[in-house]
């Protein structure tokens, strides 16, 4: 399995993100946050996260005769890079998109279920801007914006952090149609 079916997967998916606190889980822990897996299914999908070297076991611990593993993600091979998009065909990539846009439907929907919704607050929204960029300058951005998630991803998770998710997405607008409407 490649790295990106084995993250792009539904269920894969959902278990990656419990991991992006930067905590490393057993999966007693795992079990209790993602209730709607059965155990099973959660052992088979960890075991192909493993195999994928997308999560790997940092811990071993002796627990009544049997051996409980601590899984971490492995962030080194846990992003999806231009190399390992370059065979996908246009409907994978749909698929996969679909898969990350679903994803991110369900968190907003679990948030909206908060009986206190405060979007200033909670620093949640969503919008969408459009910036005329060269190539250098949006090389020059995305390389701006790599330094400042640095910066905030060094934090560690504590009781006065709360876990937020940002997710970026940068699609080229189509050259030939701006073109077509001059």
């Amino acid at each position: 399995m490649n790295k990106i079916d084995a993250i792009l997967h539904p269920v894969r998916f959902k278990i990656v993100q419990k991991f992006l606190d930067g905590h490393g889980k057993t999966v007693k822990k795992l079990t209790k946050e993602l209730e709607d897996i059965p155990q099973a299914t959660l052992y088979r999908q960890l075991d192909a996260l493993v195999k994928s070297e997308v999560l790997m076991v940092t811990e071993e611990n002796q627990v009544r005769g049997t051996i409980e593993k601590v899984y971490s993600l492995n962030i080194a091979n846990a992003n999806i890079t231009n190399d390992d998009v370059k065979e996908l065909t246009i409907e994978d990539h749909l698929q996969y998109f679909m898969i990350f846009q679903a994803q991110l439907t369900h968190n907003f929907e679990e948030y909206l279920q908060k009986d206190d919704l405060d979007f200033q607050r909670d620093g949640v929204g969503y919008r969408q801007v459009a910036m005329h960029l060269s190539d250098e300058e949006f090389a020059d951005f995305t390389r701006d914006l790599r330094e400042v998630y640095q910066t905030y991803l060094q934090k560690s998770p504590s009781p006065e952090r709360t876990k937020r998710l940002v997710s970026n997405i940068f699609i080229p607008e189509n050259k030939r149609r701006m073109e077509d409407d001059k």
